[in-house]
């Protein structure tokens, strides 16, 4: 028995320690830099001895507790030491370097590599990356490197790293690890078994928690519709002719998109809104593009911040009206409306419109001439399919992205599936990229599992819109990540979207349960709510289990998507570093019959508060504060 609680004791203090030492590298990394923390703490020997002596610890506590006899909850345990094991067989095993290649040199680095050929491939009629890709000789095979494709020579793998600004180099990491790779992903397959054998099992505590937290009912919360402010007297586009201008193409951000798309970004980003006293981001745009003066005037008290007035200065250089594609050998170059420095092989006819053809817009406009306006917008449309049809927007994707634009500026959260689908079908990719696409999709998860979930479990009413309201809030907060932009070549896979979703899910779920915990502590403080107690406690006890699985596979997911990636699995970047902490930090209530203390309502209720704050930093502050590889994220 004094064995067993000193073991306890042991394990606590161990597991204790590693996180905080995490948590303290992540932070000495900002300041430090990648290569110290790497050699003084996670990869010094009394690192890897703090986990060796915590598995060890751990292995004699399982057989002290039988929990052999527990098959689910065994392989769970088991698969950890699995994954450790292969991590520590990739530290005292594998080998990694850098080499550089230039196109028709021979290097022998621990393999003799011959850089063939090196490209960009670039998004259709964008100068955007689309993937890095190096054609690598080795004897007579030839393999294709590139982003998400790893290159696999001789045991060796091949991953991407940077070019030379001619196009005619690159540097290769390579990475050789066939044992730790193969001893760690067992360990991931066994971890997926574990997850699954336990929620199917009858012997865990899942059962008893699910018949006692389904009864609760509290309060329905609403959102607030946003409110229309007055219209000012200011010198106005005609609302049809805003309208036809909006959909006219233009590169921005890389893409080729609507003008409306410009219009709403510009004016979000102006007023917070996607209009502004009852004008729409059309008239808005093209009112200020064409009189200039009264409503520069009138923006002049909102125009205060550094990020308002670069925009404005982007606007008036041009940047937003990239009307004009041009194709030519080397590829697509758009012009702005005015341009004076154009290339001489443009014809003159082409350079005449291209200089001339908004100045006459213009005059149709201010001269009231509505039939001559949308016929010079035509003619601009004309232009464009004239020189990249075959790469401009079909007419139903510029309509739909339109509506989407609409809807950019409504936060009422039952449009919010129609947000996400929408930002799919027009960027092309699935809209879990950066924080405003996660954040709304967070809010989705909570209000499908209000809907899903609100007839059993009545207190969701309460919580879920509430907690999805928040993560709206933070999506409006981060506003500047709403534009459609393409995609990174590094996030160009699969894995990405089920790696963040798993994630979000799991992150959703906790924020439902800190909104328990606030719950809970009220009735704590109130007494007599002994019943209504039992249930909220018993309801975030049951959340633990689907949202530690689903971060602990999100991460493990992560860690797959990495290899394919950069080569590694696990590099400690502080975003890698912070979602371990997080995990450790919710597996802890999962053992309450090693952890006394967690068996109160009062503490299992503080911590499960406290514990949201390793989500917070794992989410924002190693985007805003620590940095590294996920700083996109």
């Amino acid at each position: 028995m004094k064995s067993e609680i000193l073991n306890k004791r042991i394990i606590f203090a161990l597991y204790t320690l590693i996180v905080v030492c995490i948590g303290f590298a992540t932070v000495i990394e900002k300041y430090r830099g990648t290569a110290f923390v790497s050699d003084h703490i996670y990869g010094a020997w009394w690192f890897s001895a703090l986990w060796a002596v915590l598995t060890v610890v751990a292995l004699v506590h399982i057989m002290q507790q039988r929990l052999y006899k527990r098959f689910a909850v065994m392989l769970l345990h088991l698969s950890f030491v699995v994954i450790l094991a292969g991590a520590l067989t990739t530290h005292l095993l594998a080998s990694s370097g850098t080499v550089r290649l230039r196109t028709g040199d021979t290097v022998n680095s621990p393999i003799s590599l011959t850089l063939k050929e090196f490209r960009i491939v670039n998004y259709p009629g964008t100068d955007a990356p689309l993937d890095y890709q190096s054609v690598i000789r080795h004897d007579d095979q030839e393999v294709l490197v590139s982003m998400n494709n790893i290159g696999n020579i001789e045991g060796y793998r091949l991953f991407q790293q940077s070019y030379d600004s001619d196009g005619e180099g690159v540097t290769l990491g390579y990475r050789y690890d066939p044992y730790g790779i193969a001893i760690t992903y067992l360990g991931y397959l066994l971890l997926l078994i574990g997850i699954i054998a336990t929620l199917l099992s009858r012997h865990t505590q899942m059962r008893s928690l699910y018949k006692k937290a389904f009864t609760l009912s509290l309060l329905y919360l609403f959102s607030l519709l946003p409110l229309n402010a007055s219209v000012a007297p200011l010198p106005v586009v005609d609302k049809d002719i805003a309208h036809q201008m909006g959909t006219i193409n233009v590169l921005y951000n890389n893409r080729i998109c609507p003008l409306n798309t410009v219009a709403t970004d510009f004016v979000m980003k102006m007023t917070g809104s996607a209009s502004w006293k009852g004008y729409s981001a059309d008239e808005v745009f093209f009112s200020w593009m064409i009189y200039y003066m009264p409503w520069e005037q009138a923006f002049q008290e909102q125009t205060q911040s550094d990020e308002q007035k670069a925009v404005v200065e982007m606007f008036y250089n041009g940047q937003f009206t990239k009307i004009f594609p041009y194709r030519t050998n080397d590829g697509v170059t758009w012009y702005s409306p005015g341009s004076q420095l154009l290339p001489r092989e443009i014809p003159v006819k082409e350079q005449f419109f291209i200089k001339q053809s908004m100045d006459f817009l213009t005059e149709s406009i201010v001269t009231g001439q509505r039939e001559r306006a949308f016929e010079i917008i035509a003619k601009i449309k004309f232009f464009q399919r004239d020189m990249i049809g075959n790469l401009l927007p079909s007419e139903k994707q510029t309509k739909a992205e339109i509506f989407y634009n609409k809807l950019r500026s409504i936060k009422f959260p039952v449009l919010i599936t129609l947000q996400l689908g929408l930002r799919w079908w027009l960027s092309g990719h699935i809209p879990l990229s950066n924080g405003y696409e996660t954040m709304l999709f967070m809010a989705w998860v909570l209000l499908v599992l209000t809907i899903v979930l609100f007839r059993r479990l009545r207190i969701i009413i309460a919580i879920g819109p509430l907690a999805a309201f928040c993560c709206l809030m933070v999506a409006m907060m981060t506003g500047s990540g709403s534009e459609l932009t393409p995609l990174m070549p590094v996030l160009q896979s699969p894995l990405l979207s089920v790696h963040v979703m798993t994630v979000m899910c799991a992150y959703a779920l906790f924020a439902l349960q800190i909104l328990l915990g606030i719950h809970a502590l009220i009735l704590i403080c109130r007494s007599h709510h002994e019943a209504q107690l039992e249930r909220a406690t018993a309801l975030s006890r049951l959340l633990l289990y689907p949202s530690v699985f689903l971060l602990t596979i999100g991460v493990f997911l992560g860690a797959v998507w990495a290899n394919v990636s950069w080569g590694s699995y696990w590099s400690w970047d502080p975003k890698e570093s912070w979602a371990l902490i997080t995990l450790m930090v919710y597996a802890v209530p999962l053992h309450q019959t090693s952890v006394g203390f967690l068996r109160k309502p009062l503490y299992f209720h503080l911590y499960m508060v406290g514990a949201f704050l390793a989500v917070i930093i794992t989410y924002f502050g190693v985007n805003y504060l620590l940095g590294g590889m996920h700083s996109y994220a």
